[in-house]
């Protein structure tokens, strides 16, 4: 009689251990294909925006001796409408680097800093393209697309990257 009670409850608590993991499992699913559903859908109604404000961060590390761009970098609505629309649609990292980058521009003092300064923008354009294309690519492999002499300077951008807690891209 014993063992039938035995086998009944083993039987009953593996049942219920299942019927719980089940609907975690479920759960945890559901999340994760919501997420993948809103980012689908975001991506698409917004591809066209987001390629155009990441082209336009990559114009001020690529191309910033081209008097257009400079020209536009000066401009401080252009500028303002250029953070609302990187912060409307991006990821929070990228929101995060955005909000680094403002603190920098509020800062009273030490704004001359060429190394927190390049690696704060290029920060913003490596988070913005994962944003874009899912990849990662580098902040130092970013910045040896402009700077010949990043070697030479390799320390200073590292230190810079570790400061700001960048070290995943």
């Amino acid at each position: 009689m014993d063992w039938i009670i035995l086998v009944l409850t083993s039987s009953v608590v593996t049942a219920i251990v299942n019927i719980i993991w089940k609907l975690i499992e479920n759960k945890k699913q559901f999340a994760d294909t919501k997420y993948l559903q809103i980012s689908n859908y975001y991506r698409n109604r917004s591809g066209e925006d987001m390629h155009k404000i990441l082209n336009q961060w990559t114009d001020m590390l690529m191309s910033n001796d081209d008097p257009k761009v400079k020209k536009r970098m000066a401009d401080s609505v252009h500028l303002k409408n250029l953070i609302k629309q990187t912060y409307l649609y991006s990821s929070p990292e990228t929101v995060r680097r955005l909000a680094n980058y403002q603190a920098y521009n509020y800062r009273e003092s030490e704004k001359d800093d060429f190394y927190e300064m390049l690696v704060l923008v290029t920060g913003i354009i490596v988070s913005l393209r994962h944003d874009f294309t899912g990849d990662w690519v580098s902040i130092g492999e970013t910045l040896k697309l402009k700077l010949t002499d990043y070697e030479k300077n390799k320390q200073g951008f590292l230190k810079e990257i570790s400061k700001l807690g960048y070290e995943k891209s």
